[in-house]
């Protein structure tokens, strides 16, 4: 039996620094770790392996110098409950990072820390519930997912739960495989497979039909695929399907399932042909060189200092969701500066310094809206600032200084931090990468 080998590589968007010396995620999604749970045959028949999946991306952990040394360090608490919410099991990893760069440790390289804890349980319904635990700053992050482990040594045929992955290799007669641990899909621009295992008593059976669907929040079937036939050996076989893009699907919650018959020639799904059924949760939601845009239409609003009217015009004319989205793709495209490969950089930094002014300028408006955050969306992080009061009029002013002594004066008329550009009294350019 050849032996799978798990390798794990998820493009996670990095962090910029920022004014300040801040920094902030790129994940306009917000989402702060990752994680999967997968439910396999244990080697005792009777019970389930529960595979516990996370990925914690640097620019989420809080890096702390010490001498020439970053260093993180946060724990990875998983709880499993059964239906009646009592606790059957616990887990906790205490993970410690370092690193010498400090480009790395803020997300420049897409570094993660990744963990897979192993659990076995009798048949059952469960909830995983996974919190993460930065120690440097006592934040906490919680997630769960609810499991069901069969009684596989019931059946002369089951299937494994499913488990996304986003590449697989052949490398001498062994797997390599990157798992996908998000619910997200929307990141995948030439579809994605999934990995899953088939458990089989029969020696006669050596060929199965599987059929793959898609059902929308209802549970209504909107895609499905024709059979797909494999061949199975006797005991434990794994397997691989491709699922091509689907054009088709819009933001929202979706179950994709997975079924297995009995090899027919017949190509009518009766029910009677069923040998086993398995399916999970799926979310798919716009997003752009892997990054998740949880409001398209508030995406395209901010493209305000990088877009031109015109092009403004053209993406909004869009008569669908999916069309916007495909203008707004194809607009950062045009000014990826890293062609060929997955990342953005251009994008990143853009709705980078956009979360920062969020999180930093916001006065009566969202803080990319006021003139503090148009600057530095356009610009960057000034080289200096200075805030006075001064002029005789008891007002506070603040002045950022940028290259070839170019400078922007900002004044807060109402006392309570709303800094309005006074100097120059417009900006006519827009937003550049690495500007």
């Amino acid at each position: 039996m050849r032996t799978l080998q798990l390798y794990l590589f998820i493009l996670i968007i990095a962090s910029i620094d920022a004014y300040g010396q801040l920094n902030t995620p790129r994940n306009i999604s917000g989402e702060r770790f990752y994680f999967d749970a997968v439910v396999f045959r244990d080697a005792e028949m009777n019970l389930g392996r529960v595979d516990v999946y996370t990925v914690l991306p640097y620019e989420n952990l809080n890096f702390v110098k010490d001498g020439a040394v970053f260093g993180a360090a946060y724990d990875v608490i998983i709880d499993i409950a059964d239906e009646a919410g009592i606790n059957i099991t616990t887990s906790k990893k205490e993970r410690v990072l370092s690193e010498t760069d400090y480009y790395i440790t803020q997300g420049g390289t897409a570094a993660f820390d990744f963990t897979q804890t192993i659990f076995t349980l009798p048949a059952g319904k469960y909830r995983v519930n996974v919190i993460v635990i930065d120690k440097f700053n006592n934040t906490e992050y919680e997630k769960s997912r609810v499991v069901t482990v069969i009684n596989f040594d019931s059946f002369d045929f089951s299937l494994s739960g499913l488990l996304l992955v986003s590449s697989i290799e052949d490398i001498g007669g062994k797997y390599k495989i990157t798992p996908h641990v998000s619910d997200h899909i929307g990141n995948f621009d030439d579809g994605f497979f999934v990995f899953f295992e088939t458990y089989n008593k029969i020696e006669s059976r050596s060929e199965v039909d599987f059929v793959w669907e898609i059902l929308d929040a209802n549970q209504k079937k909107m895609i499905y695929s024709d059979p797909i036939r494999r061949q199975v050996q006797t005991g434990t076989s794994r397997h691989f399907i491709k699922i091509p893009q689907i054009e088709e699907l819009v933001s929202g919650t979706y179950t994709f399932r997975l079924i297995a018959m009995n090899a027919l020639d017949s190509a009518v799904f009766a029910e009677e042909n069923y040998l086993a059924v398995t399916q999970r949760s799926m979310n798919y939601t716009q997003s752009v060189a892997g990054t998740v845009l949880s409001d398209l239409n508030l995406a395209i609003k901010q493209l305000r200092y990088v877009a031109y009217q015109n092009e403004l015009e053209y993406i909004n004319s869009g008569e669908t969701e999916l069309e916007r989205q495909k203008r707004f793709t194809q607009f950062w495209k045009e000014r990826d500066p890293s062609l060929g490969t997955e990342r953005n950089e251009a994008f990143d930094e853009y709705y980078g310094r956009i979360n920062f002014a969020n999180n930093t300028f916001k006065s009566y408006t969202e803080g990319w809206m006021t003139d503090m955050g148009m600057v530095y969306i356009i610009f960057g992080p000034p080289m200096s600032a200075d805030r006075q009061s001064g002029y005789g009029d008891n007002r506070n002013y603040e002045r950022w200084l940028y290259g070839n002594n170019r400078d922007f004066l900002f004044v807060d008329n109402s006392g309570f931090g709303d800094y309005r550009l006074v100097r120059p009294m417009s900006i006519s350019e827009k937003y550049r990468y690495q500007r």
